[in-house]
């Protein structure tokens, strides 16, 4: 594949950043350290996965060369003074998170975060259906938490790293409430009273609210399982975010 052959040849930029960069005195030691292992962690990256292409990309693969290529016409002291330390370092770390995240666009890595993305949709509407029959304040919260669940959804599909904030801020809540809710309607189903005490308040047979409890009970463990699992899935692959 082609995007294999200029992912290798991305690598070879970099060994001469590295090279370049031990000759560097515009940055200070640490920065200078910091810069080194960067370049080589991103090297070995771009190096590894040129071995583990699945999918041809060339167009980002050529982005990838590009910006290394760049990156190389400035690793000198001339170019650092007139760009600045931070302004090098940015270009730095951006080549850093290149290389972590290309894995998921050539080596097909892009499934574990499809399943992540579907677990957190699935354990959100199941965290909004278990609310229907909790109290009026779980409900509020609910409302509280449409907009940056929304957000995040709109994010998360595009890999932006904003979304992943923002799915991470906003799973502890909803895997709180389903672990109050599984423990609520166990009362329900495991009482005595509890059913008829629920088919009472609900204006329904003891069937229904046996039917309602035990849906409700599923729902719970679902939002605790699921969310949990993307909370999990979301932080193993937070490379993938840009």
């Amino acid at each position: 594949m082609k995007s294999s052959t200029i992912l290798k040849e991305t690598a070879d930029v970099l060994k001469e950043v590295e090279e370049r960069l031990k000759n560097v005195t515009a940055l200070s030691p640490r920065k200078k350290q910091s810069a080194l292992e960067k370049i080589r962690e991103a090297r070995e990256n771009f190096l590894r996965l040129s071995e583990e292409v699945v999918i041809d990309n060339e167009e980002l693969a050529n982005f990838f060369l590009k910006r290394a290529i760049r990156l190389k016409n400035s690793t000198n002291n001339k170019a650092i003074e007139k760009l600045g330390e931070g302004e090098y370092m940015k270009d730095v770390n951006a080549m850093l998170k290149y290389s972590r995240a290309a894995p998921y666009d050539f080596a097909g890595e892009l499934k574990h975060l499809n399943r992540a993305h579907k677990a957190y949709v699935w354990g959100m509407i199941s965290y909004f259906a278990v609310t229907l029959f909790l109290p009026a304040a779980f409900k509020i919260t609910s409302l509280i938490l449409v907009i940056p669940i929304l957000l995040s959804l709109l994010s998360l599909k595009r890999r932006g790293y904003m979304g992943l904030l923002l799915a991470m801020s906003a799973i502890p809540i909803p895997m709180i409430t389903g672990a109050l809710a599984v423990r609520v309607y166990l009362d329900v189903l495991l009482s005595p009273n509890g059913i008829q005490e629920a088919a009472e308040g609900l204006g329904v047979s003891t069937t229904a609210a046996t039917f309602i409890a035990g849906i409700m009970l599923i729902f719970g463990v679902a939002s605790v399982v699921l969310l949990g699992y993307a909370a999990y899935m979301f932080y193993k692959h937070r490379h993938a975010f840009l």
